[in-house]
């Protein structure tokens, strides 16, 4: 098949990595990361970014935090805009106020920063002062330093509305001292919210209610600024304060139910009185709050650009009694654009359809959360942590839709202290259950395969639904999780024997085969109904298939879909001695800022494109794709793309007697098929699935214009 793959190492010496990838509304490309120097972007215009506040980081490692700014074939740095050295560790996130596949909105980014905890160390969140396309940014508008450490500094859970207001997550998980979310305004300045339920006045005192309005100084000036605690000392946040709320049953989103308006009230025997606050334990379905560790652990945020409705994903440190065992339980809870509660999801039953109550003894976290405009669901990300009688969804168990299924129905094997990442999307307006698959890689020398999948693209892997083959650890990237404008669910994570597409730039071996796999990086692209992937490809170094020396050496931290295909970026790891681990990943078309090999700990970027991958509306940009051909609006073929058969119109008035010539060129130039059609008629190719030049001539006319062959048998 016809690809235009890009894989690359930046072309440094010293240490580098990318974190973060969009592309823009003139098909150009922003890539955000770190750099212990920026010799290696070459001629490319430089821009410091400008600021007045100060940014804690005081024990930094005098590293450069960048945005790239490259070419829509990723072939050129157009800018390189940066923080002075030593400002910050890195850029890790780019976030727009616009829906997907709009036109860019403004642009903010957090940084992580490294100083003590009485400095604030942590991560910032800036504001732009340009988006690239109305100019290039020179300074921020406002930045707000975020305390931060363990789960938030490592998520770095925040996003933005379609009005330019942060919600963001500040603190520690599962500790002693502090956790909480807030709400910046337009000018970055911590505000109100009025359904939450927790205040700031501005006296300095905290008064506890709903809505904002009814504080006790009269009017909703008081109120300095509005919060979500993640803390049970003295708290009553994320609990019932009603007998009739905390006793109620509700639905749970997958035929079974649940007791308590509120998430955390399983952990409780009572509601809460938030002026005489109590925190006794076990709750309705025998789980306890972990005494060790009052601090919970929020880990993701997501902003509805529509609405502005705000999604959180987070977990709770318990324990299940009798047995004392420690736990983690995970919640996604929704609030509407007032900070309203409506609706949560512990993603697992607590009471069964069939009225049994349980408990799930399994480590559950959230990992990850998007939006699925197409759909209107709620994408969710997760990971069990071993397996039990009750764990995360099964994909074929939807009370909502007894036909669905996922690629990967549920945990198999009997292998239990492993990581496995699971897939689900929830209704936004009540958080039902529609669509579910798990996410675990096989395990090295595991039997039990079953049969080989049906859908040819699956390459003769065996089916996850047949057989009971042991798994391996399968952790997803850490709240990078992307939705396509059809809906299609795009992930980053690391495996071990990783089920790879036959469209697939770099492939594992399979077990059949009796080569040994390695850990790996891998992006993965899933239908909209997670009924197979429709790509997966490794990302990692060509490790020795008897020895399995040579790969686990790199990480994917940034994930984008564009019309053609996916882009990913990361780094090869290094040593101490800065020595890249490993073997070098298989590059190919690598830029002129690029290099072929690594050297030190490098950054990585993958573009990896195939035909089923292309959806125009997956573009910013009005032509079909980010790598434009000529094209002449005198020719109209259609369909485009194609499952073989053609038809070709010119709308010049040339005589329709006259027989064009036609050619079909890969992307590579070479020559596929040719021969002479007339005006209105169609031409038939057998040529494979992939991306072509279609040329015709007559006389004076010439025309180039892109074919997608997709489907064709």
């Amino acid at each position: 098949m016809a690809q235009n793959n890009i894989v690359t190492y930046a072309g440094g010496t010293g240490k580098e990595t990318f974190y973060d990838v969009m592309q823009i509304t003139d098909g150009t490309f922003l890539v955000t990361g770190y750099a212990e120097d920026l010799s290696w972007t070459g001629s490319a215009p430089q821009i410091t970014l400008a600021y007045t506040s100060t940014i804690p980081n005081s024990l930094g490692t005098n590293r450069y935090g960048f945005i790239l700014h490259l070419s829509n074939d990723l072939q050129t740095i157009l800018h390189v805009v940066h923080f002075p050295q030593g400002a910050v560790e890195d850029i890790r996130f780019i976030k727009t106020t616009s829906l997907p596949y709009s036109p860019t909105g403004d642009l903010y980014i957090s940084c992580n920063t490294a100083d003590s905890d009485a400095n604030n160390g942590g991560y910032i969140i800036a504001k732009l002062n340009h988006n690239f396309i109305n100019g290039t940014p020179s300074a921020l508008d406002w930045l707000q330093v975020v305390w931060a450490k363990s789960g938030p500094k490592d998520y770095h859970p925040w996003d933005v509305t379609n009005d330019g207001r942060v919600y963001y997550v500040s603190g520690e998980a599962h500790g002693y001292d502090w956790s909480a979310m807030y709400c910046l305004d337009q000018n970055g300045q911590r505000t109100r919210v009025e359904n939450w339920r927790t205040h700031w006045l501005t006296d300095g005192t905290e008064w506890k209610g709903t809505p904002a309005s009814a504080n006790p100084l009269g009017n909703i000036d008081s109120v300095n600024y509005s919060g979500i605690v993640f803390k049970i000392s003295g708290r009553c946040e994320l609990r019932s304060w009603s007998l009739s709320d905390y006793s109620t049953v509700y639905p749970d989103g997958n035929g079974g139910t649940k007791i308590g308006r509120w998430p955390a009230d399983f952990l409780f025997d009572s509601p809460c009185d938030p002026g005489n606050p109590t925190a006794n334990s076990p709750g309705y379905n025998g789980y306890s709050s972990e005494s060790c560790c009052p601090v919970w652990g929020a880990s993701c945020v997501c902003i509805d650009r529509r609405d502005n409705r705000l999604y959180l994903g987070m977990n709770f440190k318990s324990y299940y009694n009798p047995a004392s065992t420690p736990d983690f339980e995970p919640a996604v809870i929704a609030f509407d654009n007032t900070g309203s509660l409506l609706w949560w999801s512990r993603l697992y039953h607590e009471i069964t359809p069939a009225g049994d109550t349980v408990g799930s003894i399994p480590d559950q976290y959230v990992d990850a959360l998007a939006i699925d405009y197409e759909s209107n669901k709620l994408v969710v990300g997760a990971r069990a942590h071993g397996n039990n009688t009750e764990n995360l969804w099964e994909g074929n168990t939807i009370a909502a839709d007894p036909f669905a299924y996922g690629f990967q129905n549920q945990f198999t094997g009997t292998a239990g202290n492993i990581h496995q990442s699971w897939l689900g999307k929830l209704r936004l307006s009540d958080g039902t259950l529609l669509n579910a698959t798990y996410m675990a890689e096989l395990a090295e020398g595991t039997g039990a395969l079953g049969t080989p999948h049906p859908d040819p693209n699956l390459d003769g892997w065996p089916d996850p639904n047949t057989g009971w083959p042991d798994l391996n650890t399968t952790r997803i990237a850490k709240n990078n999780l992307k939705v396509t404008s059809s809906g299609d669910v795009v992930v980053l994570a690391v495996g071990r024997r990783t089920i790879t597409t036959a469209n697939a730039y770099q492939k594992m071996v399979k077990p059949y085969y009796g080569g040994k796999s390695a850990w790996n990086s891998f992006v993965r692209v899933y239908d909209d109904a997670f009924h197979a992937p429709k790509y997966s490809s490794l990302v990692v170094g060509v490790w020795d298939t008897l020895t399995q020396s040579g790969g686990g050496n790199t990480e994917l931290y940034g994930v984008y879909k564009t019309s053609r295909g996916v882009i990913c970026v990361g780094h090869q790891n290094a040593d101490t001695s800065g020595n890249a681990l490993g073997n070098a990943i298989p590059v190919i078309h690598t830029p002129s800022w690029g290099s072929n090999s690594p050297s030190n700990e490098s950054a990585i970027l993958a573009y990896y494109e195939a035909a089923n991958l292309y959806n125009s509306n997956d573009s910013l940009i009005t032509q079909t794709d980010e790598f434009p051909l000529s094209y002449s609006s005198e020719v109209k073929v259609f369909p485009n793309p194609s499952n073989g058969e053609v038809f070709i119109s010119i709308q010049q008035n040339y005589p329709v007697k006259d027989e064009y010539y036609f050619s079909i060129q890969d992307l590579a130039g070479r020559l596929i098929q040719s021969g002479n059609f007339k005006n209105g008629q169609s031409i038939h190719t057998q040529i494979p699935d992939g991306f072509y030049l279609l040329h015709i001539h007559l006389g004076s006319f010439n025309s180039d214009t892109k074919l997608v062959i997709s489907g064709n048998q």
